[in-house]
């Protein structure tokens, strides 16, 4: 299957009237979420989906025990997984404090096995609908919405960005909109939230 992909204008600092360049973004499928991976090995191993599951979630806490020990995770075949952090802007080192410190993010670092597989087995198409210029109004995204959940329980950014066919901007700025309004609650980390249904909308009744 091939890879989706368009063109997007690259944004200009403000008070340039030069016209942005083009950028090449992919545009996911979809989500595939850790149920879907462990029915996927089940159907192409001879292991349990339960037990594939379970394994999918000790790894995952183990990767987060060694993250929280300061240590770098690396999955043969795949990458390495980093800590990173950050502290308010000094300008000597004594200015700081451990309690300053705080986490930032989680880095990844893809193997170079990885890379060449990637790049010499991937076939792009571009997208057949332009997805960025479609002005979708809220009454469509409320309808998108509610058939989406009649199958999930939540929805990401990313997702609500592909199946509305918006920018990322207009993305976020329709997200704000929904959740102030209450149809949608967001959840989750700053980093990666999720939304799910406020009361009474999308079946959330």
């Amino acid at each position: 299957m091939a890879v989706i992909y368009d063109f997007y204008e690259t944004p200009v600092p403000d008070g340039q009237e030069k016209k942005g360049e083009l950028h090449v973004r992919v545009l996911p499928r979809q989500t595939v979420n850790s149920e879907e991976l462990a029915k996927t090995i089940h159907q192409r191993s001879t292991f349990m989906e339960s037990e594939v599951g379970a394994v999918i979630n000790l790894l995952r806490n183990l990767i987060v025990e060694k993250l929280k020990d300061g240590d770098r995770v690396h999955l043969d075949g795949l990458g390495f997984f980093q800590m990173t952090a950050t502290c308010p802007p000094v300008r000597s080192e004594k200015e700081i404090r451990a309690e300053s410190v705080k986490f930032k993010s989680v880095s990844f670092r893809p193997e170079k096995d990885l890379k060449r597989e990637l790049y010499a087995s991937t076939h792009f198409v571009r997208v057949d609908i332009k997805n960025h210029s479609k002005d979708t109004s809220l009454a469509e995204i409320d309808a998108i919405l509610t058939d989406y959940f009649k199958n999930n329980n939540y929805i990401t950014r990313a997702d609500f960005e592909r199946i509305c066919r918006l920018t990322k901007t207009t993305a976020n700025r329709r997200l704000k909109t929904l959740v102030d309004d209450g149809h949608l609650r967001k959840e989750g980390i700053y980093h990666f939230p999720i939304y799910t249904p406020g009361p009474g909308y999308y079946g959330n009744l």
